[in-house]
């Protein structure tokens, strides 16, 4: 395997080698130190942006005495002042600092502390984007569309698009999980794919895109389906009406459910059914919680798994287009894990640990004074360093603390704020 791999690619490249799985690296490793003459391998990244648990420790420690180490300086993405406040993050850890391009700007760089107790965060948000517009002079924040808003989990995300009842019960079920956040889940997908397009086409009138979207996925109209009848314009009407049977669930501004629009669809034939959702189409919306009356690993597994979908069937069909936007990354909010190597011209980042119900990270550690050492204040000290290293022009952080005035004395002790850069309060 070795030869093969040498033979084949003489030279290698890792990029974001920090966060590479570390039985990887080290493997590989071993096949730079048995073909040092005939393989190449390199390794590109920077360790203070290492924000997964299964990359390589001390990766770039202890090499091999020929290996050579080059470094990079210089910033190309982000403002003088951004590149100030990211080079005080990473003092503690390793000292290095990174210089601006000469044509950079100076840039923006604001800390909100609010209260944990907020009632309306996303409104508070919207507050902070304000402010920013008033401070920027940059119209950019005044729209959600125009800046990046970075939450720490994607319900948060979920929950100020408006479709966390719909996420909510999905991401309960592990093997879900990935599915549902690249968009591939086909239980989703049948709704996101399918019926959402075609509704969108139908309040829109497009009538080519409807034509399109029927003759390509509804069985009504497929090409066997035509063949067979020996009343092809009488097929024709039945696709019709599936679809003003479709449609009239929304009339008198009526609010359908997923379940809603399965049964229709499934009573119609306009589409088929994906196989998770069959043994519901046909349920009266009335009994969609299954009942856990079973024993055993297995059936509570199973009965999990069909609460999870009743979960998700009873939530509101209006849901799909927020959530197909944000897994498309087409929506304004993203996560901090995922917009590493990524870069916008305006970004708010959203901290708040009690939301965000995790484990790993600590922001009310970070920003507490603890020491390091602690494993969660260095892994979110890294985080912290991603984020704020996405923003070319300005940069807005949203801290939520149930101890504000800590918060801000401890970033004005680490000297990462000026006094005027750090506001506690929801601004005006």
């Amino acid at each position: 395997m070795q030869s093969i791999l040498v033979g084949r690619y003489p030279i290698l490249l890792i990029d974001e080698s920090q966060d590479t799985n570390r039985l990887l690296i080290d493997a590989l490793f071993v096949v730079q130190a048995h073909h040092r003459e005939r393989f190449v391998l390199g390794l590109l990244g920077d360790m203070m942006q290492r924000i997964y648990s299964d990359g390589k420790e001390g990766l770039g420690q202890d090499l091999p005495s020929d290996w050579a180490t080059p470094g990079k300086r210089l910033n190309h993405r982000c403002p003088k002042r951004v590149i100030r406040l990211i080079n005080k993050i990473r003092k503690a850890v390793d000292g290095q600092e990174q210089i601006p391009r000469t044509d950079s700007v100076e840039g923006w760089v604001q800390l909100f502390i609010l209260p944990s107790e907020v009632a309306d965060k996303p409104a508070a948000e919207r507050a902070v984007a304000k402010r920013m517009e008033q401070l920027t002079k940059d119209d950019g924040w005044r729209h959600a569309e125009t800046y990046k808003s970075l939450t720490l989990e994607h319900r948060m995300a979920a929950r100020r698009m408006g479709f966390l009842e719909m996420f909510a019960a999905i991401y309960e079920v592990e093997n879900f999980r990935t599915g549902l956040l690249d968009g591939s889940l086909p239980l989703v997908r049948f709704f996101s794919e399918q019926i959402l397009p075609l509704v969108n086409a139908q309040r829109r009138n497009d009538r080519f895109a409807v034509a399109r979207i029927v003759r390509t996925s509804s069985p009504l109209l497929s090409s066997d389906r035509l063949r067979a009848t020996e009343d092809q314009a009488m097929q024709l009407r039945h696709a019709t009406d599936a679809i003003d049977s479709l449609m009239s669930l929304w009339q008198a501004d009526a609010e359908p459910t997923f379940g809603d629009v399965l049964r229709n669809v499934a009573s119609s034939g306009l589409f088929a059914v994906p196989d998770a959702l069959r043994p519901r189409a046909d349920r009266d919306a009335s009994s969609e919680v299954l009942d856990d009356d079973g024993a055993g690993e297995n059936v509570d597994r199973q009965t999990k798994t069909a609460a999870a979908i009743d979960g998700f069937l009873a939530a509101p069909f209006s849901q799909i287009g927020p959530y197909a936007a944000y897994v498309s990354g087409n929506a304004h909010f993203d996560t901090h894990q995922g917009v590493k190597g990524l870069e916008f011209p305006r970004v708010m980042v959203i901290m708040d640990d009690a939301e965000a119900r995790g484990f790993l990270f600590s922001y009310a550690k970070l920003f507490g004074g603890r020491q390091a050492g602690d494993t969660s204040v260095e892994s979110t000290r890294r985080l912290f360093y991603v984020t704020c290293s996405r923003a070319e022009r300005s940069l807005a952080l949203v801290a939520y603390s149930m101890q504000p005035e800590q918060v801000r004395q401890f970033v004005l002790e680490e000297q990462w704020f000026e006094p005027g850069e750090v506001v506690v309060g929801i601004p005006d």
